[in-house]
């Protein structure tokens, strides 16, 4: 009998630990529930706030997410997100890579790491990176969108444009791909389309200085020097910092004989940006039409030592040489100018000139003809 009250008790005694087991785990499985409730409120609310361009509110929920949930890949992904949008590149890849352990097939990430990977210069990675995102899932147009700026990046314009149209077809207010599409119709020599694209990435998302630059670049070259001004002054209002938005600026200027404002735009420039050849030619060629030739020349030898293959440089320079009597180098910089850009009218112009004071009048009679062939404006005197 005691045996048998023992085995009694030690049957009631496992009764009761697996009714408290049962309990036990209906008790971490409700805490698990609400942790997991919590943990998704906390995403909803990070993406809500992403999407306002709200993103100190969005790290700070998704960071919050983080914490109920080490392993929630989406919320690393997403304040990838947050800090790609802040700048912080190093963080925002440390978030897409601690993703990505967690979940090696979360697309999110994978186009994220190719944003930042872009950001950063690093075009092959981000091209490997996105590709990799539209295996996954090829209706991802942010892939689209990073693959198609990284192929721009590297000169493959048919590429880029490609990309670029599929990230449109599948999200039409990809800000991004409109504004990188108009980059690679502007490189096409396409400027139309460039302000078309980068007037519908700028509906999409008025803060994108670029898709500012890019449209003011195309507006330059149909010579729109006011609407490129306009722009440039968009663009700036956005980011001061912007090297190129000084100098097509300039440029603008310069069209309209603002010298003064012209050079002042060029100085910015180069300070944000001292490796600008085309800005020390474009200086110059303000400094030499106020009369400055020794600033001029200065800057004119600035811009060939930068870039040996500035044709304008070289033609530039023909008219400081010009004035000096200097016809053999006047000869030899429009040479120079007319091998790397036959079209340039200003070459042929200055050469027969040099020509003609050298002695040579068929060469500057064939060089004359050609200047106004090109460019019917140099006939005026």
């Amino acid at each position: 009998m005691p045996c048998c009250k023992r085995v009694s008790k030690w049957r009631l005694g496992v009764g009761v630990a697996i009714v408290l087991t049962v309990i036990a785990g209906m008790v971490v499985s409700v805490v698990h529930k609400l942790s997991v409730r919590q943990r998704d409120q906390h995403v909803s609310r990070g993406q809500y706030h992403f999407n306002r361009r709200e993103y100190d509110r969005a790290i700070l929920e998704f960071t919050e997410a983080i914490r109920l949930d080490p392993l929630c890949a989406v919320a690393f992904a997403n304040r990838a997100s947050s800090f790609f949008s802040q700048g912080e590149m190093d963080r925002a890849l440390d978030d897409c890579g601690r993703a990505l352990e967690i979940n090696p097939r979360l697309v999110l990430a994978y186009a994220n790491r190719g944003g930042a990977f872009l950001t950063r210069g690093d075009n092959d990675r981000a091209i490997d990176d996105c590709t990799r995102a539209l295996e996954l899932d090829p209706r991802t147009a942010l892939a689209f969108a990073n693959r198609g700026a990284a192929h721009l990046n590297k000169g493959q314009l048919d590429e880029a444009i490609a990309d670029c149209t599929r990230a449109i077809e599948l999200d039409s207010q990809s800000a991004l791909a409109f504004a990188n599409r108009g980059a690679a119709c502007f490189n096409k020599g396409d400027f139309e389309q460039a302000i078309a694209d980068c007037s519908r990435a700028l509906a999409c998302d008025p803060s994108l200085a670029l898709a500012y630059l890019n449209r003011a670049a195309a507006r330059l070259n149909k010579g729109d020097n006011d609407g490129a001004i306009f722009d440039c002054n968009e663009a700036l209002r956005r980011n001061a910092e912007l090297a190129r938005a000084y100098a097509v600026r300039g440029t603008a200027y310069f069209n309209k004989g603002v010298d003064g404002q012209a050079i002042a735009d060029d100085d910015e420039a180069i300070r944000h940006d001292p490796k600008l050849a085309s800005v020390y030619a474009n200086r110059g060629a303000a400094h030499l039409r106020l009369g400055d030739a020794a600033r001029a020349l200065q800057d004119f030898n600035e811009a060939i030592e930068q870039e040996p293959l500035l044709a304008t440089a070289y033609a530039y320079r023909s008219m400081i040489y010009l004035g000096k009597g200097d016809s053999k180098q006047v000869i030899a910089d429009c040479t120079r100018a007319l091998k790397l850009d036959p079209r340039l009218a200003i070459a042929y112009w200055n050469r027969g000139i040099a020509y003609a004071l050298s002695g040579d009048p068929q060469h500057a009679r064939a060089d004359r003809e050609k200047a106004l062939e090109l460019d019917p404006s140099l006939k005026q005197p």
